[in-house]
């Protein structure tokens, strides 16, 4: 039998049970405050929750009904067996990419930047170099090849250095692109990561005309905190002009609000959500926020300049202290963050591809210039980069008995790079989602709106 319970997020409430199938190994089970009789389960591999009495999960664990099979197979919970969980583990990249709809391509306008930023992870790889309309011709045909040999439709994402600097050649490979997937019956859109100075009204109602889906802008906290971090190449701050541009734009297309803190500096990011809020950025104006801590760059010349500044890897113990309190104040205002869920590294997924200023290719930004790394290029097409970038690093026994592998995956490659300065290994997550996991599951459940 089944019962509906009122939370303060939907989640579905299971009772009694007999035996069909066995509960999933990728499974945490958190206590339920609300209601001590009762226990969170949730499904590492779908990021799906469900309410059961503390009684049901003991009997769940001998043995499973078809009634309660109906209800948990769809949330993940449940599997004919280990072994076949496992072989259905080692093949979930592939089962997303199957179906995936979309051609994803990053592509590197420029590495120039107006910036001055304290912590630049392409600080070793800054430079006045430009995509030329040569390269980009050459990029849109092979573009237009992909997207015939895949039949699928086209996700782009602008990059720099400061991709805005590059406006005038972004408007118009967003308009031969616009052109070659209409041609094909085919869907086109495309994002920018961009510091935000030059996206003035004016820019964003050309670009939303083209295509534009959205963007990121980061702000480091209150302006004192931000322009210390993210200052203009002249010294001057930056924090009122991107406040400026963000309330002038974000009616016109989907904004999302970033911000990079350290040990030191975390709390004061709570002063940036109320000064959002009082310019009237509101959540229905800027629905989404994420803070994250700086990482340590594989920039020599940064890493000398900040030794402090930054952490190594997610599990430096204040770094969940930091994300508790940040995560709980953006959920508690109201704006959208990102839940704790599988994802498919852009390293993992064959239908994404970084395209540097010079048409060669990367499988990340955070390795373009870094020639070890490089996988090809307009010229010569793309190699076998599966060794290279170390995609069945987590195919061991230990990743594939941890209860976590479907929200690491061997973590992140440039972790990994930074720490050892090789790409080929782990960078384990598992210190952090031990402490932190329940955490955000709660979070999700107490203060997220529906």
């Amino acid at each position: 039998m089944l019962r509906k319970v009122h939370t303060p997020y939907p989640i579905k409430t299971v009772t009694k049970c007999e035996k069909f199938m066995e509960l999933s190994h990728y499974l945490k089970v958190y206590p339920c405050k609300q209601d001590p009789a009762h226990v969170i389960l949730f499904s590492t591999k779908q990021a799906s929750k469900v309410r059961v009495h503390q009684d049901t999960l003991e009997a769940l664990k001998k043995e499973i009904s078809p009634d309660h099979e109906h209800v948990l197979a769809p949330l993940g919970m449940v599997t004919p067996g280990r072994d076949q969980e496992i072989r259905e583990m080692t093949g979930f990249f592939e089962t997303r990419i199957a179906n995936n709809q979309a051609l994803d391509f990053t592509i590197v306008l420029n590495l120039d930047c107006n910036f001055a930023c304290t912590y630049c992870f392409e600080e070793d790889v800054k430079k006045k170099a430009y995509m030329s309309s040569e390269t980009a011709d050459k990029l849109i045909l092979y573009i237009e090849g992909q997207l015939k040999a895949s039949g699928k439709n086209l996700l782009v994402d602008f990059y720099g250095g400061e991709p805005l600097l590059s406006l005038g050649l972004m408007e118009d490979m967003a308009r031969k692109l616009q052109a070659v997937t209409r041609n094909l019956g085919k869907t086109f859109s495309f994002r920018m990561i961009t510091n935000g100075s030059l996206f003035t009204p004016k820019a964003a109602e050309k670009l939303v005309f083209l295509g534009l889906s959205g963007l990121k802008i980061t702000l480091d906290g209150p302006p004192d905190n931000h322009n210390r971090f993210r200052p203009f190449k002249s010294g001057a701050g930056s924090f009122d002009i991107l406040l400026e541009n963000i309330k002038n734009t974000c009616d016109l297309t989907r904004i999302e609000i970033g911000g990079n803190y350290s040990g030191s500096n975390y709390p004061r990011f709570v002063e940036l959500l109320d000064l959002l809020a009082q310019s009237g950025l509101t959540p229905e104006r800027v629905p989404g926020v994420k803070f994250d801590p700086i990482f340590k760059p594989a920039s020599k010349t940064i890493a000398g300049r900040n030794p402090d500044l930054g952490c190594k890897s997610v599990n430096e113990p204040w770094i969940l202290e930091a994300e508790k309190l940040l995560r709980g104040e953006i959920l508690k205002r109201g704006y959208d963050t990102p839940k704790p869920t599988p994802l498919c590294c852009m390293i993992e997924n064959p239908d994404s591809l970084v395209v540097n200023v010079d048409g060669k290719f990367y499988k990340c930004p955070c390795f373009i210039e870094l020639e070890d790394y490089c996988v090809g290029s307009l010229d010569t097409g793309i190699s076998d980069y599966r060794k290279q970038y170390g995609l069945d690093v987590w195919k061991n026994p230990d990743c594939l008995a941890c209860e976590y592998l479907p929200l690491c995956f061997g973590g992140c490659r440039h972790s990994t790079y930074v720490d050892t300065g090789k790409i080929n290994g782990l960078s384990c997550q598992k210190p952090y989602l031990d402490s932190a996991l329940e955490t955000l599951v709660i979070q999700d459940l107490s203060l997220r709106k529906p």
